[in-house]
């Protein structure tokens, strides 16, 4: 295996390179969201481990459905994709999170839309696939800690501004902290591909169907673990030669739906007073396999 590493900013930054896992891009695939046009059914599929769209009661009963929340700057909102088959997103303003647990798994796929204000700045972070063996109902703060094998490994589909050469909100990457992540003090970023620059930025003022995955290694001597992401139903990401636990009993447990502005560093510029930093989101589905974008209904 060969990794580059790049570091800056505190951070540090993993690009495949040639003999190290594989990486297929532009990849399509049918997915479990095929299966039922509009989601109409999707949460009673038996891969399917949560399900919120953002239509049911008011603010207040999502929040309860969640069981933890930030919810100061949440608000539900009429402005939806045009794929939706619902007439309500949640609107986060500045910063603000759900949070959840579900039933433990292996192998766990998030989608969801998400839609950055036209004038959106840089972020700090965006929803989290987390492993917690011990499981708070609150999200656990773990920047600048190397976590144990047997205790906490994560993934973050993160907007990452590449230190302010990017335009805001930035480009896509996997924000990873894991037992084997370098020593820096916050965690890994995995990009695209074997090209750090190659990557358009993200669109803001349009709403972008997103999916990620992590898959926990088989055994804990095994670096058999796995992690992808998908942006509008094409793989961008996939990595590879994961050890991320070191005991089976540590599983994919909890979801941080989360959106954190905390990146004063990056948005001191000239478009800074105008800066809204507002994002949606809408139409997110656990599961244990691929999902993929929402259905047209028939």
């Amino acid at each position: 295996m060969s990794r580059w590493w790049a570091r800056g900013g505190g951070v540090t930054v993993a690009v495949l390179v040639a003999g190290w896992g594989t990486v297929l891009l532009g990849q399509e695939q049918p997915g479990l969201a095929a299966k039922y046009p509009g989601d109409v059914g999707i949460e009673k599929d038996p891969a399917v481990v949560f399900v919120e769209n953002f239509e049911a009661g008011e603010l207040k009963d999502i929040v309860a459905r969640w069981g933890d929340a930030r919810p100061d700057n949440l608000t539900l909102s009429d402005d939806v994709s045009p794929v939706s088959p619902g007439k309500r997103s949640l609107r986060v303003a500045h910063s603000g999170h759900l949070y959840t647990h579900h039933r433990p798994v292996d192998q766990l796929f998030a989608r969801y839309y998400i839609n950055f204000h036209e004038k959106c700045g840089y972020t700090h972070h965006l929803p989290f696939i987390i492993a917690d063996g011990e499981p708070t109902p609150w999200p656990k703060g773990w920047a600048g800690k190397k976590p144990a094998g047997d205790n906490f490994f994560g993934t973050a589909l993160d907007a990452w501004g590449e230190w302010g050469t990017v335009p805001p909100p930035g480009k896509w990457m996997l924000y990873t902290y894991w037992q084997e992540m370098k020593p820096y003090g916050r965690g890994d970023y995995w990009v695209n591909n074997f090209k750090v620059d190659d990557q358009q930025p993200i669109q803001r003022g349009r709403w972008i169907c997103c999916e990620f995955m992590v898959k926990a290694n088989s055994a804990p001597d095994k670096a058999d673990g796995e992690q992808a992401f998908w942006i509008d139903g094409k793989l961008v990401g996939r990595f590879q030669g994961f050890r991320w636990r070191s005991t089976d009993a540590l599983k994919l447990n909890s979801f941080w739906l989360e959106h954190d502005n905390d990146t004063h560093e990056l948005n001191q510029d000239a478009e800074h007073p105008n800066r809204v930093y507002d994002v949606w989101f809408d139409d997110l589905v656990l599961a244990t396999e691929y999902i993929g974008p929402v259905a047209a209904k028939q």
